[in-house]
């Protein structure tokens, strides 16, 4: 492994994520194999995206430690949305580099909130094959990396921006691809 998971969370996820059945012939498992609730202790911390083209990345599922992070649901709403003006391609391409040539990505991002706080995370994600339909599946583990309890949390405090600090690509059998942030 030539990446660090520094969340205990992440690293079941990744655990659970490398050790799942996949088809005969098949470098990744399938959607419908991917039961979140075998290991219950990551479900409010997991994100399912469904790539629609290069422009929607749909956030199909998010769970509720997230929504209390970002001060909202943000299930069905366009992730690049939430990406910074001047980096949403790049945003975009790493989804599609994941699904494309499979491989994971490990990234540490800021999060920037309405109130002025910023939150900083590691997000582990891997590509799932959707056996339900023809768009990409990504999921995620977002941790925070450093958590800070703020017991007067500003009142509708919501996520602003997303910032990355650093990714790295994480080889799933066929190499990485050059990926430039």
């Amino acid at each position: 492994m030539l990446f660090e998971i520094r969340n205990p969370r992440n690293q079941l996820f990744y655990d659970y994520w490398r050790n799942l059945p996949r088809a005969e012939g098949e470098l990744l498992p399938r959607k419908s194999i991917f039961l979140p609730e075998d290991i219950p202790s990551i479900l409010p911390n997991i994100i399912i995206y469904e790539l629609l083209d290069k422009d929607q990345i749909m956030i199909r599922l998010q769970g509720t430690a997230i929504n209390q992070r970002f001060g909202q649901d943000m299930t069905g709403g366009n992730y690049l949305d939430y990406v910074e003006p001047d980096r949403r391609e790049k945003a975009a391409s790493a989804f599609w580099l994941m699904a494309e040539q499979p491989c994971g990505i490990i990234a540490i991002l800021d999060h920037a909130l309405s109130s002025g706080r910023s939150i900083t995370v590691e997000s582990i994600g891997f590509p799932l094959i959707n056996d339900y339909g023809p768009n990409p599946i990504i999921i995620y583990q977002s941790n925070e990396i450093e958590r800070e309890e703020w017991r007067d949390r500003p009142e509708n405090e919501k996520l602003k921006l997303i910032f990355v600090q650093e990714r790295h690509l994480i080889d799933l059998g066929t190499g990485t691809p050059r990926f430039i942030d």
